[in-house]
């Protein structure tokens, strides 16, 4: 298995989006002294800003670009990347809004909501019962009202 590293993500990303180092600096605003041969070297990693740009850029999934996990095109559901998304979020590694943004959402909170409800339901699936674990179990919208107590 080869490794990939942000580095190598974003160097074959570039590639496939047909762009020079020059031309992708161009894109993202950033000066001539593109700092874009060293995001590949791996020597430093782009801003969060930038690497908010980079997927939007580069026509690639934000998921796919910062973890080498899921698929490389955008556009495609992947519910392993959004319990990851998710657990990412609850662990604080990352921000409700990156988060957002990469998934080219509009709507905020739209894509944490749906991912922290995937990871809840997933997390819950592997947890022992309420009753022993006292933990309540998540609230997946709509309580049925046929039901009675």
């Amino acid at each position: 298995m080869i490794e990939s590293t942000l580095a190598t993500r974003l160097a074959m990303a570039r590639q496939r989006a047909s762009m020079t180092q020059g031309a992708l600096a161009k894109a993202l605003g950033l000066g001539a002294g593109s700092r874009i041969s060293d995001w590949e070297a791996g020597r430093t990693a782009p801003t969060a800003a930038t690497m908010v740009q980079l997927p939007h850029v580069l026509g690639v999934s934000g998921h796919w670009l910062l973890t080498g996990s899921g698929p490389m095109a955008i556009g495609q559901d992947n519910a392993e990347a959004r319990i990851e998304a998710a657990n990412k979020i609850l662990a604080g590694e990352v921000t409700e809004d990156v988060v957002n943004l990469i998934a080219g959402n509009t709507e905020p909170n739209l894509v944490v909501e749906q991912a922290t409800r995937t990871a809840e339901v997933a997390r819950a699936m592997t947890e022992q019962p309420e009753e022993e674990s006292g933990e309540p179990l998540p609230y997946l919208g709509t309580s049925p009202t046929h039901l009675k107590d």
